[in-house]
């Protein structure tokens, strides 16, 4: 302890503390403001990423519906049902060239093409051939109502079977949502 003579004034340093105080006390407010700002900057912009990939695999899951329920409709016996899913499809084969690789979109193309032509061309003719019975006495008729009717089958069972399995792999790599907070 050092030795303080009785008569000696003591000079206080509080002023100068206070002055010291005053003058960094602003900046290491502003800067504390500054890097709250920016971490709650940060999170928004990570939250708002969050929400566009969701959204993302929103829009991209219901095309995904649309293509299995038309899928599905393939089992339905009347052209109005398999028509209905694939105008459903064309709509959302519209959206995938925005959302989707272009591979898939060639995909989906093919696959609703696959179906207009195999199925609902075949379905149509026979309907319309079922709906008139006199030309039913010939043969020919007969002969072709059966050809087409079992291209009809044939071309049901072709899609299903190879659409049903590849139609979620093609999807796979859009639609997973593992990874919801790094």
């Amino acid at each position: 302890m050092p030795f303080i003579a009785p008569n000696a004034t003591v000079v206080s340093n509080s002023p100068v503390v206070l002055e010291w105080a005053k003058a960094v006390g602003s900046p290491l407010v502003a800067l504390a403001v500054f890097v709250l700002a920016w971490c709650f900057n940060r999170w928004q912009v990570r939250l708002a990423k969050e929400k566009l990939r969701h959204d993302l695999y929103d829009r991209r899951f219901a095309i995904y519906i649309v293509f299995r329920d038309l899928l599905l409709a393939l089992h339905a016996s009347s052209v109005s049902e398999i028509g209905a899913a694939l105008r459903k499809a064309n709509i959302a084969c519209l959206e995938a060239v925005f959302l989707l690789d272009p591979g898939i979109h060639e995909y989906l193309d093919q696959l609703c093409e696959q179906v207009q032509a195999g199925v609902l061309d075949n379905m149509a003719a026979c309907d319309s051939v079922k709906r008139d019975p006199g030309p039913m006495n010939d043969p020919q008729v007969r002969r072709e109502l059966t050809e087409r009717e079992l291209r009809l089958n044939s071309a049901r069972r072709d899609i299903l079977d190879r659409h049903f399995k590849e139609l979620p792999q093609q999807f796979a790599r859009f639609l997973k949502l593992t990874d919801f907070s790094d």
